[in-house]
């Protein structure tokens, strides 16, 4: 009883540290190989299976496509030659309709997801009305060294990078380097007023503990605006041939997202292709949603599941184990299975679909199940050990009796 109970209260501590080294697990922006295969598979199981999909209101937001609105400028080398000419997004009419922005001011908040390096011979109204714009974000980024690199235009920037070592965006990360804040966040913080603390584990957001860097649940995805028109897009040239008191009335109480749906600036995602301004809003989404907090809820299971494995890893061989073997044998495969590190690979990862279920988290699968073997290995380990040293001492004792007798 007593070896039991130190068994259990070693389990409790140990399901501890392996919650703090899953925080820590999520808090990276990327995934292992196989994680990303799990997270596809119960992403589309949920979405197009189940069902499971709650779209946003479509009168909160209101897309401009920039794709084709285009304008030629010279293409200048290192030694600065002209070599050519490149398309850049046309200035002159962006610069139209964030003036009509600013002289109607009713919308929620606006973004350009534009990065403005290069001038152009249509800057000047632009950057006037950047200048003076409270409630509009355009877009900077960073380079390897994580320094930001600013657009040429003064206004109230937000970085929309996509900090992730692999092809597919799987993860978002709402901080990046040391304290820059990404676009989803800024715009959450303007929208809601909120403020942001950043922590060690977990970051806090209204008081409330939330993870830095997750897993994107797309709610509204390039299927629904472009094909199937669920959302308000239209294209900045067409846009602007209406008087500005009816543009003024579209984008009133709205989310403005102008930004590349079609051409250039396209990333690979769960669901295909998306433009990176569509990543960026369901990013924002999930922060409303609340995607990325950690509840107590989650915890408790988190705790509950690794006190099982825990106890499971140290027991070795496990009522359940021993169960199984009086039923169906010592040699049957079942044994097997509880006795090797498929049992622990098959329980993360129904730990992991329950987790995304119920608290719309994934947990990593790998990496826990491989840790949790090592242990039940090291611990067959010490009890082979323990055992063969009693032995040793028996085996001892019966020679010592027999030589004084």
């Amino acid at each position: 009883m007593k070896k039991k109970y130190w068994l259990w209260i070693g389990s409790a501590f140990h399901a501890v540290l392996l919650i703090v080294l899953t925080l820590f697990a999520l808090s990276i922006p990327d995934t292992l190989e196989d994680d990303v295969m799990l997270v596809q598979f119960t992403s589309i199981f949920r979405k197009f299976i189940l069902k499971d999909t709650q779209k946003p209101d479509r009168d909160r937001f209101l897309f401009v496509n920039i794709a084709w609105d285009k304008e030629f400028i010279p293409k200048y080398d290192e030694d600065s030659f002209q070599v050519g000419m490149q398309t850049i997004t046309d200035r002159k009419k962006l610069g139209q309709f964030v003036k009509i922005l600013n002289d109607y001011p009713h919308h929620k908040i606006a973004l350009l997801d534009i990065f403005f390096s290069d001038t152009s011979a249509n800057d000047s109204l632009l950057k006037v009305e950047l200048a003076k714009s409270k409630k509009c974000l355009i877009s900077y980024h960073k380079d390897k060294t994580d320094k930001a690199i600013y657009p040429i235009f003064k206004a109230n920037y937000s970085l929309s990078d996509m900090e992730s070592d692999r092809p597919m965006i799987l993860k978002y990360k709402l901080v990046q380097g040391d304290s820059l804040k990404t676009t989803p966040l800024i715009m959450y913080e303007n929208v809601y007023k909120a403020c942001y603390h950043k922590g060690l584990l977990f970051d806090w957001l209204d008081d409330k503990p939330i993870l830095n860097a997750f897993i994107l649940d797309y709610r509204i995805r390039a299927y629904n605006i472009l094909k199937e028109n669920e959302y308000n897009i239209v294209y900045l040239g067409e846009l602007l041939k209406l008087p500005p008191e009816f543009i003024a009335e579209l984008t009133k109480d709205r989310i403005v997202l102008v930004g590349d749906y079609e051409d250039r600036d396209l990333h690979r995602t769960v669901y295909g292709i998306m433009s990176g301004t569509l990543i960026l809003l369901n990013a924002f989404l999930a922060l409303e949603a609340g995607d990325n907090q950690i509840s107590i809820g989650l915890i408790l299971f988190l705790f509950v599941g690794f006190w099982i494995a825990s106890a499971k890893a140290f027991m070795v061989r496990d009522p359940v184990t021993r169960f199984i073997e009086k039923k169906l044998g010592s040699e049957h495969f079942m044994v097997e299975l509880f006795l090797d590190t498929t049992f622990f690979l098959v329980y993360m990862v129904v730990m992991s679909l329950t987790s995304y279920f119920l608290f719309n988290i994934h947990i990593g699968v790998l990496f826990l199940s491989f840790y949790l073997y090592a242990i039940e290995l090291i611990a067959t380990f010490v009890l082979e050990w323990k055992e063969k040293k009693v032995q040793k001492t028996l085996l001892e004792d019966e020679n010592k009796t027999e030589e004084n007798s």
